[in-house]
């Protein structure tokens, strides 16, 4: 199956749209809430490491060649296709 072609402005507002989609964010208090709250907040901590790690290596393509940003862009489409039919399907559960 071949991926959508998307470019680098729109791999940037997967990135804000990632961060956003955190409802947790980093509510310390998470931790102190006995085992849900620990496995929330390890949770927590996973997706801002997935958010950092997308983010360094956004500008690293984005400063980078053409080559480097076409790369990247086909290495995240499949990322971008999950996290937007998630995001749809959780939408449409909620109304």
């Amino acid at each position: 199956m071949e991926n959508k072609k998307y470019t680098m402005e729109q791999i940037e507002q997967f990135i804000i749209d990632y961060k956003e989609s955190n409802i947790y964010s980093s509510k310390e208090w998470l931790i102190h809430l006995p085992i849900i709250g620990r496995n929330l907040y390890e949770r927590v901590v996973l997706e801002n490491k997935k958010r950092e790690f997308f983010e360094s290596k956004y500008y690293e393509a984005l400063n980078g060649s053409e080559e480097m940003q076409d790369n990247f862009i086909s290495q995240m489409a499949p990322i971008l296709d999950d996290f937007y039919l998630n995001n749809g399907k959780q939408k449409h559960r909620r109304r």
